[in-house]
């Protein structure tokens, strides 16, 4: 019969030398205290009471399962006491090697584990393409912030490559060029008022076209005015109500230009037998100036003339000019 303790047993640092453990079938459910060590001779393990529950000590680790997440697989193994774990990382459908060059870039896919399943090459292009920007300014498209942003070309030139040869820069508002500008191309300025602040302009076109947006008939007067300071600007313009140009001398009064078709007036006369012979000119006024010539000697020649209403003169000679003798310039006073 065993010896039963009521106090703890001090051995002072001696061993306890050919000592066997306490041998139970199965481990104890009462009385338990934490430290308490058994020999389960069911499971052939020795045991301990870790104030919980009964953990084994020492021994195999047989039974015990590693599980492993997607692509891993887990083993243990027991070698003269010592027991490996392994995790294999399974082998996916990527080749082995360095993808990514100088002239071409890594195109990777990874998936929801992180593991890489493939992998190419994509070659890098040296033209830059970028869509049309419909979004958001400083949203879409290409924005550089406090860098810059080079576009290589030859001297004084930016080079395109686009289908309508065509580069469009935003600036900011009011941007100044400094230096001289040359376009070689068409200019179009979109806007209200296109101001030139500079002593001469050169141009090489012959022709100056205004109102070249009027479509169908035309309805805008346009012409040229003059900026005068403080005295009245003057102008010349081209009145479609009356079909006529006109000009002003104060800024707001305008007055006929008359042409050439309407101030002057020319006919042979002479009949052999009329000394007094009425001429009608149309000019619509009496102030007019008559002239006449020999039409055979081309010399000046003098008659009397009468101004007898707004577009009829009246020239009376001493002797009947003979047929179409006598030519008679009628000129309006404008």
């Amino acid at each position: 019969m065993a010896l039963s303790y009521l106090t703890d047993i001090n051995l002072n640092k001696n061993e306890l030398q050919n000592a066997v453990i306490q041998k139970l079938g199965t481990d104890p459910s009462s009385g338990l205290t934490a430290g308490w060590l058994i020999y389960n001779t069911t499971s052939n393990q020795l045991k301990v009471y870790d104030g919980t529950a009964w953990t084994n000590v020492g021994g195999d680790i047989t039974g015990i399962t590693i599980t492993a997440g997607t692509g891993l697989s887990g083993t243990v193994t027991t070698t003269s006491g010592q027991h490996t774990q392994t995790l294999t990382l399974a082998d996916t459908a990527v080749t082995a090697a360095s993808y990514g060059s100088t002239t071409s870039i890594p195109v990777i896919t990874v998936d929801a584990q992180g593991r890489i399943t493939n992998a190419t090459t994509a070659a890098i292009s040296s033209t830059l393409t970028i869509s049309d920007d419909v979004g958001t300014p400083n949203t879409d498209g290409v924005e550089v912030g406090t860098d810059t942003l080079v576009f290589a070309g030859t001297t004084n030139e930016i080079d395109t490559l686009v289908s309508n040869n065509q580069v469009k820069i935003g600036l900011v508002a009011n941007p100044t060029v400094s230096g001289n500008l040359i376009v070689t191309g068409n200019l179009t300025v979109s806007g209200s008022t296109t101001t030139v602040n500079t002593e001469t302009i050169n141009l090489a076109d012959n022709i100056i076209t205004l109102n070249s947006n009027e479509a169908g008939t035309p309805s805008q007067n346009s012409g040229i005015e003059v900026e005068r300071g403080t005295s009245d600007n003057v102008s010349l313009r081209w009145n479609e109500t009356t079909d006529k140009w006109q000009l002003t001398e104060d800024g707001s009064a305008y007055e006929e230009i008359q042409t050439i078709q309407n101030s002057t007036y020319s006919t042979s006369i002479g009949d052999g037998s009329a000394t007094a012979i009425a001429v009608t000119h149309s000019l619509g006024t009496q102030d007019v100036i008559v002239q006449l010539y020999d039409t055979s000697s081309l010399d000046t020649v003098y008659a009397d003339v009468v101004r007898t209403s707004v577009n009829v003169v009246t020239i009376t000679f001493s002797s009947a000019p003979t047929s179409n003798d006598i030519r008679v310039l009628v000129s309006k006073i404008a």
